[in-house]
């Protein structure tokens, strides 16, 4: 009869050993999940970031646009349905104490996709398109379309055009979008920035 008993108990310790295994289970794999979902958030989170930060870079550099010289010399905007070149002008809060020259389009990465690259270059120094300092704002994007807001001459009403090379006047709106692939999570809306009216 002891032997029964033993064995009945044995039996038992099995039963709760088997329910406590299948607990600690069903915890690592709800632990292993949760930190899943965590490390995705915090990439889409950081991926948020990043397209925030460009946006904000964009909107105070084209802001900030130089003026244009009394004798005509070169326009302060030029650009096309996917690049532009501008002249910004100095601002003491970026520490940046002379005018520059900066062009933004998208250059092409051997893997077949595209990086959104900001050069600038000295106004001396001839165009930031072909010498400047090359900067990724954006890696792996998928296309890159500016659109532009204004009256290209006196007798044209303000309207949207997919260039702007009118050397006598500047747009008053920029409109920058940023395409990236399907299965990028990130997202761009449409970026306005008002480049004030300027003489």
């Amino acid at each position: 009869m002891a032997e029964d008993r033993e064995a009945g108990f044995t039996l038992v310790e099995m039963l709760v050993c088997l329910a406590v295994a299948a607990l600690i289970g069903t915890l690592l794999v709800n632990a292993v999940r949760i930190s899943g979902i965590a490390s995705a958030a915090i990439a889409r989170a950081t991926a948020t970031e990043e397209v925030q930060s460009v946006r904000d870079h964009l909107r105070r550099t084209l802001g900030s646009l130089a003026r244009r010289r009394a004798e005509g010399e070169r326009p302060a905007l030029l650009g096309g349905p996917a690049a532009l070149s501008a002249r910004i002008g100095p601002d003491r809060s970026v520490a940046r104490s002379a005018e520059l020259v900066i062009a933004l389009a998208t250059v092409a990465r051997a893997d077949g996709g595209y990086d959104l690259v900001e050069r600038r270059a000295a106004p001396d120094a001839g165009s930031a398109e072909n010498g400047g300092r090359p900067e990724i704002l954006l890696e792996r994007v998928a296309g890159l379309a500016i659109r532009y807001f204004g009256a290209p001459s006196r007798n044209v009403r303000p309207g949207w055009h997919a260039a702007w090379a009118a050397p006598d006047r500047q747009p008053t709106l920029l409109e920058i979008e940023v395409a990236f692939e399907a299965a990028d999570r990130r997202r761009w809306p449409p970026l306005l920035v008002a480049l004030g009216d300027r003489p």
